[in-house]
């Protein structure tokens, strides 16, 4: 009778505890259940402000091309055969009306199409600014800059036609690593300064 009594008891025992693991893993899983709910009640807000973290670059993306304008231009290149000039119209970006220069300057370097070639390839511009009226360029040239006297013909036609366009500019004083040269490249004379064709 007491050895029953005793394995009646451990018994108990053991499904007292059962039943105690029982409610304790129920208690993770209902916990577990409520992190989630409480998390994505935290993500919702989260998410919101991870929202306005998205919408930012969404929003802010727009900013830069109101501060942006476009502009439409000509400029000119030489022809696969180095023997006329050759018109394109291309759309420069610029944050200031004074960036326009350069910018024009820059679309004379790289060739729109295949079937033109860009005259001032190896040029690199030190500086570039209007005043009075005079565009001042100052230029460094490299040997694979360096053109015939049909391509410095070509190239000094090509920069009259682009800056030229814009008509606030008179002149131009082209410098060469800050200096005045008699050429670009030994060919054709440079003016100091080009001035615009009254025609």
């Amino acid at each position: 009778m007491h050895k029953t009594w005793q394995k009646g008891m451990a018994t108990a025992a053991i499904a007292a505890l059962l039943l105690a693991g029982c409610g304790t893993s129920k208690a993770p899983l209902q916990g577990m259940a409520e992190p989630p709910s409480s998390k994505s009640g935290e993500a919702a807000q989260p998410g919101t402000g991870g929202d306005k973290t998205i919408t930012p670059p969404e929003t802010s993306a727009p900013k830069p091309d109101p501060e942006k304008k476009e502009l439409k231009i000509k400029t000119y290149y030489s022809d696969a055969q180095l023997e006329k000039l050759v018109q394109k119209d291309v759309t420069i970006n610029i944050k200031q009306d004074q960036d326009k220069y350069l910018a024009a300057l820059n679309q004379l370097k790289k060739s729109p199409d295949g079937n033109t070639i860009p005259l001032f390839k190896g040029f690199t511009y030190k500086s570039v600014g209007l005043k009075d009226g005079q565009l001042n360029l100052d230029v460094s040239i490299a040997d694979e800059g360096r053109l015939g006297s049909g391509g410095e013909g070509m190239l000094l036609d090509a920069l009259q036609k682009t800056m030229f366009q814009f008509s606030e500019i008179k002149s131009i004083e082209v410098l060469v690593d800050g200096k005045q040269v008699e050429s670009l490249m030994g060919h054709m004379d440079l003016p100091h300064p080009i001035k615009r064709s009254k025609s």
